[in-house]
């Protein structure tokens, strides 16, 4: 896969994903040896990746996940009360077709990151910078090496508002972080994602000040 195009057409992928389609443990693996070559802080690798096959772990995450959604949204589905063929309304069906069949998705992965620096008073932001700074990375390599084998994902973060929960059916230590879950399935066949539209440079980018001029 052209490498320009891996970079600019790497898409969120949700109804795009192949609900019955298996996945190969050995490709999970192999883009995985991949993420991990990915810069962290002080190269640590103070990192633990769960891959999670099971049926009824998978059933159980996707409904503290559903249960997360529903909270934010008042309490039902809201993509149908949208207006037909906007956008607002095709971003609200793709998320919440992910509600309604993260247990039927495949794989779950739920990257880890033990944090290596004493928390000293006030570094609040710096302690966030580097602890998400050495796990996102990784993440972004996992997904690239996922997309030229056939595979999609997105990143989720919603059942974070159940974390002890999860920490607690999986087994995850206290000292650890855990920083998104990503639904991994094959992608339907044919699927081929173009690049996005994003503001030009000339809205998001300043020299030297946030008031300088566009670069």
């Amino acid at each position: 896969m052209d490498v320009e195009y891996l970079l600019r057409a790497t898409r969120s992928a949700r109804t795009s994903l192949d609900l019955d389609a298996p996945v190969d443990r050995g490709d999970i693996r192999e883009c995985l040896r991949i993420g991990l070559q990915a810069a962290n802080g002080s190269n640590q690798q103070s990192w633990r990746w769960l891959v999670i096959f099971d049926p009824a772990l998978r059933e159980k995450i996707a409904a503290l996940y559903r249960q997360a959604y529903l909270r934010r949204v008042g309490g039902q589905l809201v993509a149908n009360l949208l207006p037909a063929d906007t956008p607002g309304r095709r971003l609200m069906s793709s998320t919440e077709w992910l509600v309604e069949n993260m247990a039927k998705v495949p794989t779950l992965v739920i990257p880890c990151y033990e944090p290596y620096l004493p928390r000293i008073e006030g570094d609040e932001s710096f302690y966030r910078a580097t602890l998400y700074g050495s796990i996102f990375p990784a993440v972004w390599n996992f997904q690239l090496a996922l997309h030229t084998r056939g595979y999609g994902t997105c990143v989720t973060t919603l059942h974070l508002h159940h974390e002890n929960t999860v920490r607690e059916l999986l087994g995850i230590p206290a000292s650890y972080v855990q920083g998104c879950l990503l639904p991994i399935g094959r992608l339907r066949h044919g699927t081929r994602f173009q690049p996005a539209s994003r503001r030009p440079l000339s809205e998001v980018v300043a020299l030297d000040r946030w008031d300088g001029p566009a670069l």
